[in-house]
């Protein structure tokens, strides 16, 4: 299999009923009832010389190249005939990523300020810019921009995305960015998203303060989200942003729309976020750089994910990283993610947050991969980053001879090819 293609969008193997065998496989069906902390291959599902069988686009089969043969075999010969077989050529199928914290729907760069940064200078754009930008962009520039952000995440291996708004503020301009998310979700060669109303993300300038800000938010934005296209709320909760009252008050009126919680927390400072994360036992408390320790307890009894963006904390040289490691002795689950937007974290690969989670944060192979699929997928509700039969068949094809390699290598993509519902797109 060739490496992705940067600019197709059509499958090579349509259908999606395929067997790939010939390298190692990781299933993740261990994974649901695993404990991350200390998690090994073997304990999610590792076959050596394995196989993968999707029938119409689902997980058929798994495991062992021999017992993977065997149900090809039994399958309904009109069924059977139209499963086409690829060689892994001694890769590694993994569970397709899954990214649960980016901003992808953006326009304009923010280039200068990388460059002032490295000049120990101050940003000269700021998210005012990119909110300025991508108000003024025509519809069809925004979708143009969004598909390609999402394409490009596709190729390095995300088959399932979290995608916020939050670069417009006003009520008529997010829910706009909904739909435009809903739209460009629906093409070919792009992740499955789960779409967020990202509505407190910084300061608008319509309102005189944030109260006024968050209350138009709660009266005239939530009441139409879920129409809109979104399954979940989030807010930046951080000094000199939204205050820890403020986002209270949004959360449970977005509760009360219909919609699941998420939240930025303590990305640059402790403002109590983590504290607030566990309160409303929401089902994911983000980033966590700064959290107070004293909030990793009640997180756990809340059953909330930390969604862990290293890659920010690279970019941005924050000098403190989230307890990744307290935070999984005490059983929260770690999810990582790219956090990909044109000010902190300009990336989109999550095979770059694999790598930084494992130099940033201390965390091993197997808990990366668990931190990329089951658990940053149990943050969004979704049944995705498994290959258990019954699961879409969604997957990534690695240029890797052991899946301990995750994380190991970064600056290139190791997806040679992306199967999504059993198509497979190289």
């Amino acid at each position: 299999m060739a490496a992705v293609s940067a600019s197709s969008s059509e499958p090579k193997l349509r259908g999606g009923s395929l067997l790939l065998h010939g390298g190692a496989v990781v299933s993740n069906e261990g994974a649901w009832d695993a404990r991350q902390t200390g998690v090994s291959f073997e304990r999610l599902g590792y076959y050596r010389e394995g196989a993968f069988l999707a029938v119409e686009g689902v997980v058929t089969a798994v495991g062992d190249e021999r017992d993977v043969r065997e149900a090809l075999r039994e399958l309904p010969a009109g069924k059977r005939r139209h499963v086409v077989e690829l060689s892994l050529n001694g890769r590694v199928l993994l569970p397709g990523f899954v990214d649960a914290h980016t901003h992808p729907l953006y326009v304009g760069d923010r280039e200068p300020d990388f460059n002032a940064r490295l000049q120990g200078e101050r940003p000269v754009l700021g998210m005012a810019y990119t909110v300025e930008q991508t108000r003024a962009a025509p519809q069809t520039l925004r979708e143009e921009a969004l598909g390609a952000h999402l394409r490009t995440m596709f190729r390095h291996g995300t088959t399932t995305a979290e995608v916020k708004t939050g670069y417009d503020l006003r009520t008529d301009g997010e829910l706009e960015l909904l739909r435009t998310i809903a739209a460009v979700a629906a093409r070919r060669a792009v992740p499955r998203v789960v779409a967020t109303l990202t509505g407190p993300h910084t300061h608008s300038p319509e309102y005189p303060d944030d109260d006024a800000f968050v209350d138009a938010l709660i009266e005239q934005t939530l009441p139409h989200a879920h129409a809109a296209g979104a399954l979940y709320a989030d807010a930046f909760c951080e000094p000199g942003y939204f205050t820890v009252e403020q986002t209270r008050r949004y959360l449970l009126a977005a509760r009360a729309a219909g919609l699941r919680l998420r939240l930025h927390c303590d990305e640059f400072a402790d403002g109590g976020a983590a504290a607030l994360a566990a309160e409303l036992a929401i089902d994911a408390a983000d980033h966590l750089n700064c959290m107070d320790p004293g909030a990793i307890p009640g997180l756990a009894r809340a059953g909330t994910v930390a969604v862990l963006c290293p890659a920010t904390l690279w970019y941005m040289d924050v000098p403190k990283a989230a307890p990744a490691r307290a935070l999984l002795d005490a059983g929260v689950p770690v999810a990582l993610a790219t956090d990909f937007n044109p000010g902190t974290a300009p990336c989109a690969s999550l095979q770059m947050a694999a790598h930084l989670g494992r130099r940033l944060l201390g965390l091993s192979p197997a808990e990366v991969l668990m931190a990329i699929t089951t658990v940053a997928a149990r943050s969004l509700r979704a049944r995705a980053g498994t290959l258990e039969v019954g699961a879409r068949a969604d997957a990534v094809v690695l240029e890797m001879s052991h899946p301990r390699e995750l994380g190991w290598s970064f600056g290139t993509n190791l997806a040679t090819a992306v199967v999504a519902a059993g198509e497979v797109y190289t």
